[in-house]
């Protein structure tokens, strides 16, 4: 897509907000300019092949709804059901859940679903971050713990990248995929 598409479900002005939230090294910006607005420099990014890195910034750059539904989508899209372990399938199910109705209730649910998954799944990684997505982090009966507004974006990032490039032709899966996230990003659920 085009960088004069406007990402009007990202509140980012310039890329380099993005950048912050990714924490990533001055040294990864070499040659392009921060001070794009972020869909101009995630094309910088496409056009440059840089495709994983695309997709980390574009699910940073997404709110936090939209980057979930972009990783469990694409981690429902990448394989059947019977490629899935149990635990896998129940984290994606809880993930999936969660975005007909993002309740408090749901949202744990997905993280007991994400404990159970193999570590670095898809599916896991999906449903860990609904569980980062707002809300206490700790048990319902103490004080509460925020998590950090980034988490969701790199875990979900990480799932539309694990899932994209797990099987054959992973560049091609996940440029497919990074044209999903974008209809996401100019505000086309």
């Amino acid at each position: 897509m085009a960088a004069d598409v406007t990402w009007s479900a990202v509140r980012w002005t310039q890329a380099r907000q993005v950048f912050r939230l990714l924490e990533w090294p001055d040294r990864r910006a070499e040659g392009l300019d921060l001070g794009l607005p972020p869909q101009a420099f995630f094309d910088a990014l496409r056009r440059n092949g840089r495709l994983v890195e695309a997709a980390q910034f574009l699910a940073a750059a997404l709110p936090r709804w939209e980057a979930i539904a972009w990783a469990a989508r694409t981690v429902r899209d990448e394989r059947t059901d019977r490629e899935r372990e149990p635990s896998e399938a129940e984290a994606l199910k809880r993930a999936l859940l969660w975005l007909q109705d993002p309740s408090d209730v749901r949202r744990r649910a997905a993280f007991e679903a994400a404990r159970v998954a193999p570590s670095g799944s898809p599916e896991g990684q999906a449903a860990m971050a609904v569980f980062f997505s707002g809300g206490s982090l700790a048990p319902p009966e103490h004080d509460p713990v925020l998590p950090e507004a980034h988490t969701t974006g790199r875990l979900a990032g990480g799932a539309v990248i694990s899932a994209a490039c797990a099987g054959p032709k992973p560049l091609e899966r996940l440029a497919k995929r990074l044209d999903e996230g974008i209809a996401l990003a100019t505000g086309a659920r």
